[in-house]
């Protein structure tokens, strides 16, 4: 039986790394940072840190999650191959040499515990390969009951379709949909996201007219309304909750990285919004491009027993469940520029209630 320095084969990491042609970004004598080779990142998210121990260990702080992996974790992780195998394949990278040692026969009590962790893995890449057939399946039903509603043009589709003509101003957009889909006596909390929970966050919650005549609106705005005097934004002082917002941010079956991912999960979202307008019977109200890769669907809310059935099917459509039931939460109004990208919110579609 072949057996390998570890400590060596870890002490040697950055060997590795270089030996699969991974380059870092930003370099020092203990730290490596550069884009994750697992899942191929884009962003400096894969960290090397050199340990007192002479070890290096790596951290994924994007996709993988991985924290703390030896090299030889690292290269099961990238490869997909059990630990076994992984060891062999690093210490070849990394020029590490084996040994031969005669193998030590296991007592009874050690066959058992083998065999048990052997159950153990096998159950748990059972049940994963189980998971991955079972949501590819409800991914495959969902995008055929979208089917019927998906449209390349969605996006004029929905400007065509908006009862209210849209201005291009996104100030004016947002003021448009603050003065439309609220009642004059609504007090509304906009601001930053940790805008609130202190008395002086009383100035972010505000009568409705207050909001429109402002020299400035802040970038986002909690859709329920709240009782006059609040200045946090907790369920406990919501007063009244006339709408539900839809959002999805992974209709494609994962979480959009690339431009066209975005874009198709956007398309997708479109159609999602269309679908339980026409299928559940939903009033819309407006419709929000996040300027990442979701658009918010409001809608006004239903019944009890409605939502709760929406909330049912939230894991079958995509749909982010809190976004449904918290009123409460920061939601970005037209002009909220997003980190990720850059990109504005704007408005696509607006439809006024009648006081």
């Amino acid at each position: 039986m072949r057996t390998y320095d570890l400590p060596e084969i870890d002490r040697r990491f950055p060997q590795i790394l270089e030996a699969i042609g991974w380059t870092p970004t930003h370099t020092s004598h203990s730290h490596l940072r550069g884009p994750c080779p697992i899942h191929n990142g884009t962003d400096a998210n894969f960290h090397l840190d050199l340990k007192d121990n002479g070890k290096w260990v790596s951290i994924c702080r994007s996709q993988c999650g991985g924290t703390g992996w030896s090299a030889t974790r690292f290269i099961a992780a990238l490869n997909g191959i059990p630990h076994c195998e992984a060891i062999e394949r690093a210490a070849e990278l990394c020029q590490v040499s084996s040994t031969e040692e005669k193998p030590i026969p296991l007592t009874q009590k050690q066959r058992g515990e083998r065999a048990a962790r052997i159950a153990k893995r096998q159950s748990e890449l059972s049940n994963k390969l189980l998971r991955k057939e079972v949501t590819e399946a409800i991914r495959a039903r969902r995008e055929k009951d979208l089917q019927p509603y998906f449209s390349e043009n969605w996006r004029a589709d929905l400007w065509h379709d908006s009862p209210t003509i849209l201005p291009p101003s996104a100030d004016e957009q947002a003021r448009l949909l603050i003065g439309q889909l609220y009642q004059s006596d609504h007090t509304l909390w906009l601001g930053r996201e940790m805008d609130s929970g202190q008395p002086r966050h009383a100035f972010n919650f505000r009568l409705r007219d207050d909001w429109v005549k402002s020299e400035k609106l802040p970038p986002r705005i909690a859709v329920g309304t709240f009782q006059p005097g609040s200045f946090s934004r907790s369920s406990s002082n919501l007063s009244t909750t006339p709408y539900i917002v839809v959002e999805s941010d992974d209709l494609i079956g994962e979480k959009p990285r690339t431009t066209a991912q975005r874009a198709e999960n956007k398309r997708l979202s479109a159609a999602l919004i269309a679908f339980m307008a026409d299928q559940f019977k939903l009033t819309l109200r407006a419709v929000i491009d996040t300027g990442n890769r979701s658009l918010h669907g409001w809608f006004d809310r239903p019944s009890s027993a409605a939502v709760d059935a929406l909330l049912n099917l939230a894991d079958a459509l995509a749909i982010d469940a809190p976004v449904i039931t918290q009123a409460h939460r920061p939601l970005r109004l037209p002009g909220c520029i997003h980190a990720s990208t850059g990109n504005p919110a704007e408005l696509c579609y607006l439809n006024p209630i009648s006081y």
